[in-house]
């Protein structure tokens, strides 16, 4: 009898230090790690929906000659942009709209509109696209976009496998608080990149990808010593049962001194990307217009 008591104390005690435990896929301890673990995971998203906004401020000063004229209107210009839909990457398909706000240039492009608004339709080989704005608004037109080969994917800058590649150059990572995503239990880091560190990874990327032969290493120079006070800082938000990211908030403050032919000139570009994922590897259905 008392065997059988101090096995089931023993069940009970197991249950409960399991259902005690953090449940999901597990991370490294080490920040760092963990985002690397995170970036590699991300090989793993075939579908997702996207809600991504992209604000901009541009702050130019010390500008001279016809620098200063050309550049009044970017003074201090503020930008804004909203996009999403549907993405399938597995088949490098997507269905997106969204809308632009340029701040005094919207008037000028947009023909007395207050925003441009636009979709964008990858359907295979075919690109749709329509907007509000010039002589075929409404109408959607079609051009030819074959798909990426793999070359191009590899040696691409922007692509995710570059991108992930770049992330996990990040010079320091720390732990925050976790949080809600939608309605996905996400872990949550920042990464810190320097923007010097960040200018020597791509530099070796292009290298490593074989697209480094037309490289200026004078520019790669001038472009550490103008940066060299810049941040750049990326939040992001996994989901704790497949380390897959439901968010990711990009936050680049370029702030650029001595811009070459412009001694004592500066600008400042605050970038901020801020891009939430749900119904990640659900199956979506993206069609051609009628």
């Amino acid at each position: 009898m008392k065997t059988r008591l101090t096995l089931v104390v023993l069940l009970l005690l197991t249950l409960l230090v399991t259902a005690c435990q953090p449940q999901g896929a597990p991370v490294p301890q080490d920040p760092l790690e963990a985002v690397k673990a995170i970036a590699d995971k991300q090989k793993e998203v075939k579908s997702q929906h996207v809600d991504l906004n992209l604000a901009l401020q541009l702050k130019l000063d010390g500008l001279t000659g016809e620098a200063a004229q050309s550049a009044a209107m970017f003074k201090n210009f503020k930008a804004n942009a909203n996009i999403s839909g549907d993405v399938d990457s597995a088949k490098e398909d997507f269905a997106l709209t969204g809308d632009l706000d340029l701040g005094p240039l919207t008037a000028l492009l947009a023909q007395g509109e207050d925003k441009l608004t636009f979709e964008a339709r990858k359907v295979g080989e075919k690109m749709y696209t329509t907007t509000n704005v010039g002589d075929t608004a409404g109408k959607w037109n079609a051009t030819d976009a074959p798909k990426a080969t793999t070359e191009m994917t590899d040696t691409n800058p922007l692509s995710p496998e570059m991108l992930m590649g770049l992330l996990k150059q990040s010079s320091k990572a720390e732990k925050l608080a976790d949080e809600k995503i939608g309605d996905t239990d996400t872990y949550h880091y920042k990464v810190t990149m320097d923007p010097v560190s960040l200018i020597n990874a791509i530099t070796d990327l292009a290298k490593s990808a074989g697209t480094g032969e037309s490289i200026n290493q004078a520019e790669i120079d001038q472009a550490k010593q103008t940066l060299k006070d810049s941040t750049i800082e990326v939040e992001l938000w996994a989901g704790k049962a497949d380390l897959l990211l439901r968010q990711v908030k990009a936050h680049f403050n370029l702030n650029m001194k001595d811009i070459p032919d412009q001694p004592g000139a500066s600008a400042l570009i605050d970038f901020m990307l801020t891009n939430t994922a749900s119904k990640v590897n659900q199956p979506v259905t993206i069609t051609a217009p009628q």
